[in-house]
């Protein structure tokens, strides 16, 4: 659904529409492809058949361990999206697995190939840490993007299932309010939903000294506690997390609570994998990876409307740095989703890294050119007048390269 409520109709043909409105096609028209360009995609789920691989670029290099079920196509959604716009790259398909440590050696391993990278693409996210770019898995994204390349990454789907917020308690019974007259944040679930909730705040990253709890109070009886402690010792971080599997229908309640009189810490972050009720701050509702430094983060527009999605997480940084950098569709069709549309901003990253694989063929005899500065200075503002924290600089628009270059 959009921000007015209309539904989206899904049309076969989207993604064409779509690379006409933004001068891809045209590029496509002069022989532009991104030939010569290098693309690697981190992701997971990267199961593929043969009608599939016809919609890939020829030049696929798997870098995976794993073998993927058929409903597993979240990653190769992504490789279609890309090769749909340049045609002409090589692709390499990472799998980077689901925690930090695992994309960090995802990037170890690109940077140990005898190959240069020209661009990365990642769909992938973490909902805990300092959210200021000097998180330890933006050190290694730093390593990539120094080296020269160019690091694109999904804003996140978090707008709508996300608090942020200063600590709170004007009863002194140490339980956060939320506002003046509740100290938790409702979450409707039924029976056999799966949720994961995070909170992380602002502290020393390895030797956390301000301690504070997470709680879940299940409808009727029951509770689940995230209670690490955090008294300043190496290895305690600053964050609590629950994994619950809802036992029964009915409303949920999220608390969280000041252990033994900790001080304040600035901005807590609460993120969770359900939207909530109420509480909601769609701002500061960006990733750690889309946080980082010299990454270009991605917010998703509705491909029927142009107006944001209400889920497409927004800036700006816990440093104060605007985001996103820009927006693309999202809820456009491919082969591996067949009747569904790619929804969120995993579908719009791709878009962007194969806009940019085209600048990079376009201007491969310039080799001064800002591939960054090219995107950004050519998109088409959206929103409120001028760069904001939803839809970024705008657009991504290759039509408007010749009057901005």
């Amino acid at each position: 659904m959009d921000e007015e409520g209309s539904e989206t109709v899904l049309d076969p043909h989207s993604v064409g529409k779509m690379m006409d409105l933004t001068g891809i096609s045209a590029l496509h028209a002069r022989n532009i492809s991104g030939r010569g360009v290098t693309i690697a995609l981190l992701d997971s789920e990267f199961y593929y058949d043969n009608e599939t691989a016809e919609r890939l670029t020829a030049d696929i290099v798997p870098i995976y361990a794993d073998s993927y079920g058929k409903y597993e196509v979240h990653g190769i959604a992504c490789a279609e999206l890309i090769s749909s716009i340049a045609p002409g790259v090589k692709l390499y398909l990472v799998d980077a697995g689901s925690t930090q440590e695992e994309v960090t050696a995802a990037i170890e391993g690109l940077l140990n190939l005898d190959e240069q990278i020209d661009i990365v693409s990642c769909s992938s996210d973490f909902p805990f840490g300092g959210f200021d770019g000097d998180d330890a898995v933006c050190e290694e994204v730093e390593k990539m993007t120094s080296n020269g390349t160019l690091w694109i990454n999904a804003a996140g789907n978090q707008a709508l299932c996300h608090w942020s917020g200063e600590f709170i308690d004007p009863d002194g019974n140490g339980f956060l309010n939320f506002s003046p007259e509740d100290e938790s944040i409702n979450l409707t679930m039924e029976r056999g939903d799966d949720v994961s909730i995070w909170l992380s705040w602002e502290d020393d990253r390895d030797a956390a000294a301000l301690d504070y709890d997470l709680r879940l109070d299940y409808p009727g009886r029951g509770r689940s506690i995230s209670d690490n402690p955090q008294r300043g010792y190496r290895g305690q971080e600053p964050v609590e997390m629950i994994r619950l599997t809802a036992p029964r229908d009915g409303t949920y309640h999220i608390k969280i609570r000041r252990y033994d009189g900790a001080g304040s810490p600035g901005r807590l972050h609460l993120f969770t994998t359900q939207d909530l009720d109420e509480h909601r701050v769609q701002n500061w509702s960006i990733g750690i990876l889309g946080c980082c430094r010299n990454v270009i983060t991605v917010g998703a527009i509705n491909i029927s409307t142009l107006q944001i999605q209400p889920y497409s997480s927004r800036g700006p940084t816990e440093d104060g740095r605007q985001k996103p950098d820009l927006v693309a569709p999202d809820n456009v069709t491919t082969y591996s989703y067949i009747s569904d549309g790619f929804a969120g901003t995993s579908a719009a990253a791709p878009f962007v890294a194969g806009c940019a694989a085209l600048i990079l063929e376009l201007f491969r005899d310039d080799p001064d050119v800002d591939v960054r500065r090219v995107l950004l200075e050519s998109s088409t503002d959206l929103g409120p007048e001028g760069p904001d924290e939803i839809y970024g600089r705008g657009l991504v628009n290759l039509s408007n390269l010749e009057v901005n270059l």
